[in-house]
């Protein structure tokens, strides 16, 4: 979500009250570019190529905004002064207002999002639930802004320094009204040079959905990170370290496109039904999901999807086709799936006692 300069303003020394300060935590983190978990096969997420803004003496020059853009839409100074930009550029780049000061040394593009800002104007990273959206990873209901910060940190936007005697202080957020959470990290510190200053690299953000959320959270982002990016490099750099994450890789499967479609297959293996994931069919292709020993078909619709009526006329056109050739479709919703899960349930055992009498 994209949100205007003006929104975010400030003066430079404005407080983030609000804020929930967590004792530190050890989650070690080592920066690791997210391409080296692209899988090439789905549609992985690059950082943006640079884009040429400007020509000069007919040849094209990035500016500070398409290097910053290039990086996620948020950099430090030192990123930005490493490939080759002199202070005076990201002067004149902060003036002309392609790029704003966020905080000392940290600049973004008018399309960074709110969450991105807000953990750079704070001092830190994105983590746990905040950055798993940002990967495109199944973050659960979780709405508040995770910010992951060094051990030592200083200079924080807080209107008071933490203390930990008596538990975590609650402070409010700036203009935005959004609860932030702040994690206190051991090697949580943004690393000035990157490869990325907004966010947690893959691995850590991984570990800290595994510690920081519910199990049936961590399996589903699991799951879709299982799709999404190759899961071999995955594994290398992710050493289950304790019990639950080990708990979590073993309940994780294959073949979760979404973190909705995790969620059914995860509530149906706790009610004994096993499904086949991404099964592919002739004249139809991949449907969601099968029951084992029938023939009936969950589709999982996502939160925002097929809203154009093209993709609906697909899906009933596919559904039509699966009828035909003797499938039983069974379609659940986003709202329905996460909001209202009993009456799902009571759909697919209903549809699974129907196929019992038949066999019968």
């Amino acid at each position: 979500m994209s949100v205007p300069f003006g929104a975010l303003k400030g003066a430079t020394g404005a407080f983030f009250p609000g804020l929930t300060l967590f004792p530190p935590v050890s989650v070690p983190s080592r920066p690791i570019p997210a391409q080296a978990f692209l899988n090439s096969e789905t549609d992985g997420m690059p950082l943006q190529p640079f884009r040429v803004a400007k020509v000069r003496n007919g040849i094209g020059m990035p500016t500070p905004a398409d290097a910053t853009a290039a990086l996620g839409n948020i950099a430090t100074r030192q990123q930005l002064l490493a490939r080759g930009f002199s202070g005076f550029d990201l002067t004149r780049a902060v003036r002309s207002g392609d790029l704003r000061r966020v905080r000392q040394a940290r600049y973004a593009t008018r399309d960074a999002s709110c969450e991105a800002v807000a953990a750079a104007r704070v001092g830190g990273l994105l983590a746990g639930a905040s950055a798993a959206s940002t990967y495109g990873l199944w973050a659960g209901f979780d709405r508040r802004i995770h910010v992951s910060v060094g051990r030592n940190s200083s200079r924080l936007r807080v209107k008071r320094e933490p203390r930990f005697v008596g538990g975590p202080t609650e402070v409010v957020v700036d203009s935005l009204g959004v609860p932030v959470v702040v994690h206190w990290i051991e090697h949580g510190a943004v690393p000035e040079l990157g490869p990325e200053c907004w966010r947690v690299d893959l691995p850590t953000c991984l570990r800290q959905m595994i510690a920081w959320s519910d199990i049936e959270t961590a399996v589903a982002c699991f799951d879709v990170a299982r799709t999404r990016f190759r899961l071999r490099d995955i594994l290398a750099s992710f050493d289950p370290r304790t019990e639950r994450e080990r708990e979590v890789l073993a309940y994780s499967r294959p073949g979760s496109d979404s973190g909705v479609e995790s969620l059914v297959r995860q509530r149906l293996a706790q009610l004994g039904v096993e499904v086949s994931q991404q099964v592919r069919i002739a004249s139809v292709g991949r449907v969601d999901m099968v029951v084992g020993g029938t023939t009936l078909i969950i589709e999982v619709d996502g939160e925002a999807f097929h809203s154009d009526s093209s993709a609906f006329e697909n899906d009933r056109r596919r559904d039509a086709e699966l009828v035909s050739l003797g499938y039983t479709v069974l379609r659940l919703t986003y709202n329905k799936v996460t909001s209202d899960w009993a009456w799902c349930e009571r759909k697919i055992l209903a549809a699974l006692e129907h196929f019992t009498i038949q066999e019968g």
